[in-house]
């Protein structure tokens, strides 16, 4: 399963489901100028179906636009807009729902189990979610630079700020630094400071995917 242009959450919503198995975010950057077809896109990563997506804002109103294509046959497979509010009490209802009618598509069976964790999200504070998605624009590994990492850290801190709970940017914040350590933009301070940032996660929700 390969998803191009669509927001990690929603792949984290759908790696949740044990029947399908997501192809990461990182292994499909690579195709995101790509002039290579569907076919030979989804043959390279071994991947049946591709879900393509776009997200637009303006304020509280969001329009996400779906599809799914086989990755065999290049046909469309389903396709929809969703137009909804953006508000504390929808914010991880909207990638719930377009997750459960994805799964629906590929005629997928959800346990209740997996119901039930389509549906967990680890703030209510909408300002420190937004912080959130833009720390994690400024992660982009095939753009990261000394400035991106800091300015990611700097919106990653500030979802902290606003919601100390927020367990997700702690371990994004946590992977942020490491990625700092890995790609040669710091020393071993990130490294240390990582080590600390995930204890924090790991307290908060040590069994989140992304912890």
């Amino acid at each position: 399963f390969f998803a191009e242009g669509i927001h990690d959450d929603l792949l984290t919503q759908l790696s949740k489901v044990a029947s399908l198995r997501v192809i990461s975010r990182t292994s499909m950057m690579r195709y995101q100028n790509s002039e290579k077809s569907i076919p030979e896109i989804a043959r390279e990563l071994g991947a049946a179906v591709i879900l393509e997506g776009a997200v637009q804002r303006s304020g509280q109103q969001v329009r996400i636009n779906m599809q799914l294509i086989d990755g065999a046959s290049d046909e469309h497979l389903w396709a929809e807009t969703y137009d909804r509010e953006l508000t504390a009490d929808n914010l991880f209802a909207i990638q719930a729902d377009i997750a459960r009618v994805v799964t629906g598509a590929l005629q997928v069976v959800l346990t209740p189990a997996e119901e039930a964790a389509l549906v967990v999200g680890s703030t209510r504070n909408v300002e420190a979610y937004d912080a959130f998605l833009q720390g994690n624009l400024l992660l982009a590994y095939d753009r990261l630079s000394t400035e991106r990492l800091n300015r990611a850290l700097e919106q990653f801190d500030r979802a902290i700020a606003l919601d100390p709970n927020f367990s997700d940017a702690w371990a994004r914040k946590a992977r942020a630094q490491m990625a700092g350590y890995w790609y040669a933009l710091g020393d071993s301070a990130l490294r240390e400071a990582s080590a600390v940032t995930l204890a924090e996660a790991r307290r908060l929700a040590p069994d989140t995917t992304e912890t």
